[in-house]
């Protein structure tokens, strides 16, 4: 979401500054100007611009969980004392050294010299990081395996209760096994140097479109002259559920589609507090929601599968204009299940998976012989209450709701490797190697969906 909405406020008041002027260096804002605290940061502004960035971003890799309040403040703060630094000792010695002032070429040769070490030093220390990533200290961890069958079309509703209650029983063994486990297995999957990498093309050609991309393209796979459709629709809290439910499509000859955009709740709620008008010319996300419900209706699938994230107000670099949880967010969620229901679609809406609390790859690194450290209670991680509404207002519109939080957690804990599966690449998304393990739960949840169960 960078630069986000919210740096229009100091965009717009530098341009009010330069637009107003200043006829007298004593008046307006010449005389604000001109204070000595100004003038500082005046000085140090351009070297605070190199070092603030690198700063924001580095600095959550480092404490092993994103920035609050008072960390990004902090953060600042440590960009300001290091822009200070380096103008005094590194930045003003150079400018103003006779030998280079007086002579062009010295000074384009310095900024050539400058420009190649740098460039030599990233691809260093590029090498260095993936060389360096720790491999588990543990031993082998015996995979997830869930094994379930295909539940007949004309079987009792109790036979597919049995079925999800089997598969979810698999995974609760495994989940409850992996608490007590110390060390990060040596098998992990993925491992920590290729966790993020790993994950990228799960959607290819654009399929989950980027936070500023509109319309979404015909992303179908599995069974394509198969009778029955399913459509995997939300943000990319729905594109990390993709793996699954394509090897659930593969596995029954159903047609899966997947529409999903990344910032983008389906539900209808104001993405932005302020200025929702720039926000959605920058965004697309009312004409992105606008275009798939219109397909959805004309496309009719048989089973509609929504997946959202809930964590939108706490990781935003703009003011959201809605608060997860809350009731606008219930009322509007029973209204979309309602619409759904509308083109004859069963709806399935997936709970929240829990929440880890922080950068799950590099907490483990800093923590190789006692991964649990990175394991966050269930409390902090679920937002029960939360769920229970959730479920309510699915039920309220027809919809279909699965609390998924026994796939993550026991009653206590949630772990972040469940038997040699690393759960996150990052502070919410499943791997998908993760994604993948759980399509044995999928399956009977989205047969007892179709056969509206």
């Amino acid at each position: 979401m960078y630069p986000g909405i919210a740096a229009l406020l100091p965009t717009v008041g530098a341009v009010l500054v330069i637009v107003a002027g200043c006829a007298l260096p004593t008046d307006g804002c010449g005389r604000l100007l001109g204070l000595p605290l100004m003038q500082a940061t005046g000085r140090i502004s351009y070297s605070r611009y190199l070092w603030h960035w690198p700063v924001l971003v580095f600095a959550p890799l480092v404490v092993g969980h994103p920035l609050g309040l008072t960390g990004r403040t902090l953060a600042a703060l440590l960009a300001a004392g290091l822009a200070v630094l380096t103008l005094r000792f590194l930045e003003n010695p150079l400018r103003f050294a006779p030998r280079l002032r007086n002579s062009p070429w010295r000074s384009l040769g310095l900024g050539a010299l400058a420009t190649a070490i740098a460039v030599c030093v990233g691809l260093g220390l590029l090498k260095v990081v993936v060389a360096t990533t720790p491999v588990g200290h543990g031993g082998m961890a015996a995979p997830l395996a869930v094994s379930t069958a295909p539940v007949p079309p004309d079987a009792s509703p109790a036979v597919y209760t049995a079925a999800v209650r089997q598969a979810f029983a698999q995974v609760q063994a495994a989940v409850a096994a992996s608490v007590d486990v110390q060390r990060v297995p040596s098998n992990l999957d993925p491992p920590l140097a290729e966790a993020a990498a790993a994950q990228q093309g799960p959607l290819p050609g654009g399929c989950l479109r980027g936070d500023k991309e509109g319309g979404q393209p015909e992303c179908t796979t599995g069974d394509l002259a198969s009778a029955t459709t399913v459509a995997l629709v939300g943000d990319s809290h729905a594109a990390q559920w993709n793996p699954a439910f394509q090897r659930v499509a593969d596995q029954r000859h159903r047609r899966l589609q997947t529409m999903a955009k990344e910032g983008c709740p389906l539900v209808d709620v104001p993405i932005a507090k302020h200025l929702p008008g720039l926000v959605e010319s920058i965004r697309h996300c009312e004409q992105w929601r606008a275009e798939i419900l219109a397909r959805l209706r004309a496309e009719h699938p048989q089973l509609v599968v929504l997946s959202v994230w809930r964590g939108y107000v706490s990781d935003s670099n703009f003011q959201i204009g809605f608060t997860p949880f809350d009731k606008a967010w219930e009322d509007s969620l029973t209204r979309l299940v309602g619409q759904l229901r509308d083109t004859g679609a069963q709806v399935m809406v997936l709970g929240p998976v829990p929440n880890p609390g922080s950068f799950v790859p590099n907490c483990l690194a800093a923590n190789m012989d006692d991964g649990s450290a990175c394991s966050p209670s269930r409390s902090a991680a679920v937002n029960q209450r939360g769920i229970a509404a959730e479920a309510a207002a699915t039920t309220a519109g027809g919809g279909h709701y699965v609390d998924l939080t026994d796939l993550f957690c026991t009653t206590d804990q949630c772990p972040v490797i469940i038997g040699n599966s690393l759960v996150y690449f990052d502070t919410s998304h499943l791997t998908l190697q993760y994604s993948r393990a759980l399509a044995p739960v999928m399956g009977p949840l989205a047969d007892s969906a179709l056969a509206n169960n």
